[in-house]
């Protein structure tokens, strides 16, 4: 009987195929869409399609972030 491997739950692994490298930067850049600088640049009181410019921005980080999982369990990216 051999025993298999156990991951320890704070190793953080790097990728290492194509695709994993992919998500990696898209998960990445799903992130720098959502930090400060960035969010000061689209906090201003205009109006697009009816909605201000903040909350457009929130709801298409929303919609990436499930985008890039989707795509990820897609390709089964771990």
């Amino acid at each position: 009987m051999e025993k298999q491997k156990k991951m320890k739950s704070g190793v953080m692994v790097r990728p290492r195929k194509p695709k994993e490298w992919v998500i990696f930067i898209l998960m990445i850049l799903t992130v720098l869409f959502t930090v400060s600088p960035f969010i000061n640049l689209v906090n201003v009181p205009t109006l697009i399609l009816g909605v201000p410019s903040l909350m457009l921005v929130a709801l298409g980080a929303i919609v990436i972030t499930i985008i890039v999982v989707v795509l990820a369990y897609r390709w089964e990216v771990h």
